[in-house]
């Protein structure tokens, strides 16, 4: 509903003496609506297709400006919309036509592109919005109304359903003034008057209706719009508090993902050290298993002159190497000769003679250390004779019991041509010490047979 008494606004327009009292009237009530509108009102001569004579209201005086504005020069949306809408339509339609123009789309809102356009209408230059407002009678349009402001946005359906109840009345007011001037002097016909007051009050009835109705329609239009702004505050409300525990959780598998990749961390170090552990056991349990080996072989009977040799063959298929040799030490004890060997060429072997602390061999026994080389250029010494080797790698260990060195067992030449591993020095050097107890104990043996 307009925000105005219209039976009032109608009262002071039909009792206003002429159309510039009409437009003084009408202009008034429209600035008085909201303090930044501006309007204007430019009447149309449609005989010659132009506007002309604008009007203005400056505080409580009217003001006119004379302009001939063909209306082609109008932007062409806004002409097409009021003055030539039947251009492209056959001309008995014109009257419905705009008769279903003004009832549908009554009013047309320009951009700041068509200022230019509309510089003689328009009440201010500098409007960021404005509407255009047709006042016709039926279908024959009087003026065109122009209301323009400073503010973005002032013009919205609210705001021009407010404009047009008035707009009708002025619309009204202005037919009925020029009907009067355009009829013949001292032509009076008092029913066309009483006839003319009716169909101006009925318009007026109409009016209140159409009024009572959008008032109506814009209650209903207001709770919904209460109703979608609670809808959107508990929704903004809701959407705040997903937020904050989205935050919350993305906190939380943050932390789960740190614990995670510390614990698999953990896991990883914990399975790595189970790994070696049980490989340290494997060996364990492997270097246990030759232990019997080598006392059941050392339990069993044996020619003396060969047992050097069969323990030979033994520790060579035991280590899986091609070269292993057996030496001891001759009569001089003063340097060692090979007792039992398998790889070498036995002429070579039977000539081979290490004094002690000279060849890997005369080290190991002066020094009484095992040497495991992985590397041949790990130690300066070098070994006796040229034969060939499959790798440099060697374990040379004294055999030595009671602070007495029995002699030296050297291992070189792994059947599979790699080196040898910490296992196969742990378990030379207890098969040196086996060795040393077997030979010292049979020494012994024999110089008790010697003295008996």
């Amino acid at each position: 509903m307009s925000k105005f008494d219209l039976r009032d606004i109608s009262e002071r327009l039909t009792r206003s003496r002429d159309t510039e009292a009409v437009v003084f009237e009408f202009l008034g009530y429209l600035q008085a609506m909201r303090p930044d509108w501006r309007a204007s009102l430019a009447f149309y001569e449609v005989s010659r297709d132009v506007l002309v004579g604008v009007y203005q209201r400056d505080g409580t005086r009217l003001r006119r400006r004379d302009i001939a504005l063909q209306v082609d020069q109008l932007p062409s949306r806004l002409v097409r919309k009021f003055f030539h809408p039947s251009a492209f339509f056959n001309r008995a339609d014109r009257r419905s036509l705009l008769s279903h123009l003004f009832q549908t789309s009554p009013y047309y809102e320009p951009d700041l592109l068509e200022a230019p356009a509309l510089r003689l209408l328009t009440p201010t230059a500098t409007w960021q919005s404005c509407v255009c407002l047709p006042l016709a009678d039926q279908e024959d349009i009087l003026a065109l109304l122009v209301v323009a402001s400073e503010r973005k946005g002032a013009f919205g359906s609210k705001a021009v359903g407010d404009i047009i109840p008035v707009k009708s009345l002025a619309a009204l007011a202005l037919s009925q003034h020029l009907y009067r001037t355009s009829r013949p002097a001292g032509v009076t016909d008092e029913r066309e008057v009483r006839a003319a007051a009716e169909d101006f009050q009925d318009h007026i009835r109409k009016l209140h209706v159409q009024s009572e109705v959008l008032r109506e329609d814009n209650q209903s239009k207001d709770q919904k719009v209460a109703a979608l702004n609670r809808q959107i505050e508990q929704l903004d409300r809701h959407s705040s508090e997903y937020r904050q525990e989205l935050e919350r959780v993305k906190g939380t598998l943050f932390a789960l993902e740190e614990q995670s990749a510390a614990a698999t961390h953990h896991l990883s170090e914990a399975y790595s050290q189970l790994t070696q552990a049980q490989d340290r056991l494997a060996d364990s349990q492997r270097t246990v298993e030759f232990l019997k080996q080598v006392f059941q072989v050392l339990a069993e009977e044996h020619d003396e002159e060969d047992f050097p040799r069969t323990l030979v063959a033994w520790f060579c298929e035991q280590f899986g190497i091609e070269r292993c040799s057996l030496m001891v030490l001759d009569r001089s004890a003063e340097a060692l000769e090979i007792a039992a060997q398998r790889g070498i060429d036995p002429a070579v072997a039977d000539k081979v003679r290490v004094r002690i602390g000279q060849g890997i061999a005369g080290w190991v026994a002066h020094n009484r250390k095992p040497l495991f080389v992985r590397v041949r250029d790990e130690v300066e010494v070098k070994s006796p004779g040229q034969e060939a080797y499959n790798s440099d790698s060697f374990i040379s260990v004294p055999m030595v019991h009671n602070n007495r060195l029995c002699g030296v067992l050297n291992l070189s030449n792994r059947a599979d041509g790699e080196a040898f591993d910490e296992m196969d020095y742990d378990r030379a050097v207890l098969a040196g010490a086996l060795l040393a107890m077997l030979a010292s104990s049979r020494d012994r043996e024999r110089r008790a047979a010697a003295w008996s």
